[in-house]
C-alpha cells in the first residue's frame, strides 16, 4: 500500500455521481469480495484513507470499479478511481491475442488474475456477426515444435476425464500451463488455413475446460477470462459451436453467481448461435436445457417447460458413440436442472424427486458432479424434514468427496456442518456432523482451492 501526498479527488467524484458515502463503498466492495469467494473486511476509515491519497493492492481498485460500474451502469476503469497503484494503468485486459493472454493468464504459478474480477458486463459476448477479431501480434517465445494435434485432443480428452474424477483444482495448475506454454506458442506458427482452424478449435475447447477447471475452484475472474478467450479462439476458428459453448459456460458462471438475468441473455445467445450448429441431438439439449434452467430462474416457468420438454425429447435420440471431452450432456444432466428449476419454484420434494433420478443416471466416472448432486440433496431432504434420510445422503457425498479437489465440494461440506448443526442432539447427525468437522482441514489444506 503506498500513499500520494494528493488527495484522490477522482474517488471523491465517483462517489458522489454514485451518491454514496465512504462507508457504503466499503460494504459494496466486502459484498462483491464474498460474491468471488474472496474475504475483505473494510470500513468508513479505509475508504477515508483512499480519499487522503492512499492507494490499496489489488483487488481491492478492482472491486471498487467494478461497484461502481455496477451502480452508475457504465464501465468505470480502475483509472478513473484514482485508486491505481500505477499511474496511467491500462485496462485490465491487457493481452491483444488469445495466444498472449493464455501466456499471461498462465504466468503465475498460484491464483491467475489477482489483479481482475469477475465483472457480469465483461461476460456479454457479442452475437456471431458482431464480433471483430484482434489483429495485433507480438513476439512470442521460441516454438516447442510443429503443433501436434494428435497430443492436444489426447490431452483435452485426458483433462477432462482426470477433472471429473477428481475435481477440478486437481488437473487446473497443470492444464494452465500447457495452455500457456505449448499451446500459446503453436498458435503463433504461420500455418496452412485448414490445420490452423482445427488448431484453433482445440485450443478453444482446452481453454473452455481451464475455465471450467477454474469455476469449480471458485477463481470466478481467471474462470472467466478463460472463457472469453475460448470464445475469441473459437471466432478465430470460425467454430459456431465452441463460441455458443463458452456463451453458455458465462452463463452458467453468471448463474451461480445470482446473476440471473444475465445469465439468461447469454443462455439465449448460445441457442442462437449453437443450436442450428450442433452436431447431435444430445448437444442440442445442451444448450436448450441450460436455457430452460434460467428461465426458471428469472421466473418465466412456462417457457422453461417447453424448453425441458423439447431438450427431453432431444436426449431420445440415439446418443453419440462416445461422448465429448466438452460438452457432453445426458439425462442425469437434464434431470439435475429441472432439479434445481423446481427449486427455483419453491418446491422441495419435487427437487429431491429430480435429484434423485439424476443421481439414478449419472455416469460413474463423474464423482464431481455425483458429490454435488447428493449434498444437493441433502439439503432438499432436510427441508422437508427427513433428518434420518439426509444424514444418509451426506454419508455417502462424504464417501466421495475424500479424495475430490472443488472448492464447489468443500463449499457444500461447510453447508453440512452449518445446517446439521443445530441437530447433533440426534446421535446420526452428530456422527455426520463430526465426520464432516475431521474431513475439513483436508479440503482446506490443499493449495489455493479456497480464496
Amino acid at each position: 500500500m503506498r500513499t500520494w501526498r494528493t488527495p484522490n479527488q477522482p474517488l471523491r467524484s465517483l462517489l458522489r455521481e454514485a451518491g454514496w458515502s465512504g462507508a457504503r463503498l466499503a460494504r459494496e466492495i466486502n459484498a462483491l469480495a464474498r460474491e468471488q469467494h474472496r474475504s475483505l473486511n473494510y470500513d468508513r476509515s479505509t475508504v477515508s484513507h483512499w480519499l487522503a491519497g492512499t492507494r490499496p493492492r489489488p483487488p481491492a481498485p478492482q472491486l471498487a470499479a467494478e461497484a461502481f460500474s455496477r451502480r452508475l451502469g457504465r464501465r468505470v476503469d480502475v483509472a478513473e478511481t484514482g485508486l491505481s497503484l500505477h499511474e496511467g494503468a491500462a485496462a485490465h485486459e491487457r493481452a491483444d491475442t488469445p495466444a498472449d493472454r493464455l501466456r499471461r493468464l498462465g504466468a503465475s504459478p498460484g491464483e491467475a488474475c489477482d489483479d481482475v474480477v469477475h465483472s457480469p458486463a465483461d461476460s456479454m459476448l457479442p452475437l456471431w456477426e458482431q464480433w471483430h477479431p484482434s489483429r495485433n501480434r507480438t513476439a512470442a517465445p521460441p516454438p516447442p515444435g510443429p503443433p501436434d494435434l494428435a497430443v492436444a485432443r489426447a490431452m483435452l480428452d485426458l483433462f477432462s476425464r482426470h477433472e471429473a474424477w477428481f475435481g477440478g483444482d486437481s488437473a487446473r495448475h497443470a492444464l494452465r500451463a500447457y495452455l500457456a506454454t505449448n499451446v500459446s506458442a503453436w498458435l503463433e506458427q504461420d500455418l496452412r488455413p485448414s490445420f490452423r482452424r482445427e488448431l484453433l478449435t482445440t485450443a478453444g475447447h482446452l481453454a473452455y475446460l481451464c475455465a471450467f477447471t477454474h469455476f469449480d475452484a471458485n477463481l470466478q475472474a481467471a474462470a472467466q477470462r478463460y472463457y472469453l478467450t475460448a470464445a475469441e479462439l473459437a471466432r478465430h476458428a470460425g467454430d459456431r459451436t465452441g463460441y455458443a459453448m463458452a456463451a453458455r459456460g458465462l452463463s452458467v458462471q453468471a448463474l451461480s453467481l445470482g446473476h440471473d438475468t444475465d445469465a439468461d441473455l447469454l443462455a439465449a445467445r448460445a441457442v442462437r448461435i449453437g443450436l442450428p450448429q450442433s452436431e447431435s441431438a444430445h448437444q442440442r439439449a445442451f444448450f436448450l436445457g441450460h436455457l430452460a434452467l434460467t428461465r426458471a430462474r428469472v421466473g418465466e416457468h412456462r417457457a422453461s417447460d417447453e424448453h425441458f420438454a423439447t431438450a427431453e425429447a432431444y436426449l431420445h435420440e440415439p446418443e453419440p458413440e462416445r461422448q465429448p471431452p466438452i460438452g457432453s450432456f445426458h439425462l442425469a444432466a437434464l434431470t439435475l436442472q429441472q432439479a434445481y428449476a423446481a427449486r427455483a419454484r419453491g418446491d422441495s420434494r419435487q427437487e429431491a424427486a429430480g435429484l434423485r433420478a439424476s443421481l439414478r443416471h449419472r455416469p460413474r466416472q463423474e464423482r464431481r458432479g455425483r458429490a454435488l448432486s447428493l449434498a444437493t440433496l441433502a439439503e432438499a431432504q432436510l427441508d422437508i424434514g427427513h433428518l434420518d434420510l439426509a444424514c444418509e445422503t451426506w454419508t455417502s457425498f462424504l464417501d466421495l468427496s475424500e479424495d475430490l479437489r472443488s472448492a464447489r465440494v468443500t463449499d457444500r461440506l461447510h453447508t453440512l456442518l452449518a445446517r446439521l448443526r443445530p441437530y447433533t442432539a440426534n446421535r446420526s447427525a452428530a456422527e455426520v456432523h463430526e465426520r464432516a468437522r475431521a474431513l475439513r482441514p483436508r479440503h482446506l489444506g490443499g493449495g489455493d482451492t479456497i480464496a
